[in-house]
């Protein structure tokens, strides 16, 4: 595999599983010194052994995005031990809080409102603050979100997540106008429906699931899929790409009907 972060140093939040865990393993593959930090110690510290047995270079940090005590906690160990922070991937979510919980706007019960809002918009704002201060010092960086197709085009009942998501695609571009100057590339990443463990609690109903694949022009995306465009975004091939939302859908948001419900509209 090509070692397009050799000699870089990546903080991947949400590490532990889904997206994250594929940046995580793709990212350690391509040379990078990789910090996977999550608030699950136990599933960190076993995909750091399993990675390690490999030969690669990766450490676990227990992370939670909305403490900012720990955040700072966690930068600075990431700085004392390598010296620099070179990219930020940022995915860190509560799956099952969203789905389970999030809700029309008119039922959404507050608590529920400030818990994902707390989760990933200062989450967001916390890891993006003390990352970006430490690029700011080198002079270089890049700073990847994850935000949604949902932040993009209307989903009824995830009223709490589109709004925090939609926030985070508004923070790439003023963040991006306002580091990308002195050398800080900001970037977000729209996927659309992902085959996350999390999400295949309701992927695998048969009817779901053919929706789903009716919504996405060429198949249901992988973990992996996002994971290989977030290490473009991460490696100096994009040095020219800031501020930018990126939509990784497989076709979600290009169009609002197949060919066969347009054949028979006009027969």
């Amino acid at each position: 595999m090509d070692q397009l972060l050799k000699n870089k140093v990546s903080i991947i939040t949400g590490g532990c599983s889904g997206m994250g865990k594929a940046g995580v393993e793709l990212f350690t593959k391509s040379g990078s010194q990789v910090i996977i930090a999550d608030i699950n110690e136990e599933a960190g510290i076993y995909l750091e052994n399993i990675l390690r047995k490999q030969k690669l270079k990766v450490d676990f940090i227990k992370t939670d995005v909305t403490d900012t005590k720990n955040v700072q906690n966690t930068i600075n160990e990431v700085v004392n031990r390598f010296g620099k922070i070179d990219v930020l991937f940022h995915n860190a979510v509560d799956v099952p809080l969203v789905n389970n919980h999030d809700k029309r706007i008119t039922e959404l019960p507050e608590e529920i409102w400030h818990k994902i809002t707390t989760l990933i918009v200062d989450g967001t704002f916390y890891i993006s603050k003390y990352v970006g201060q430490q690029m700011l010092k080198q002079k270089s960086g890049s700073i990847i979100l994850t935000a949604t197709t949902d932040a993009l085009i209307g989903q009824a009942g995830l009223d709490a997540y589109t709004a925090s998501k939609g926030a985070i695609i508004s923070l790439t571009r003023s963040m991006a106008a306002g580091l990308s100057p002195e050398g800080i590339r900001v970037n977000a990443i729209c996927p659309g429906f992902v085959e996350t463990p999390h999400q295949m609690n309701f992927m695998n109903d048969p009817k779901i699931r053919k929706e789903l694949e009716d919504l996405h022009l060429m198949g249901i995306l992988q973990p992996e899929d996002i994971a290989e465009f977030a290490l473009f975004l991460a490696s100096d091939k994009s040095l020219r790409i800031t501020g930018a939302i990126h939509a990784v859908d497989s076709g979600y948001t290009a169009f609002k009907g197949k060919m066969d419900l347009f054949d028979q509209i006009t027969s």
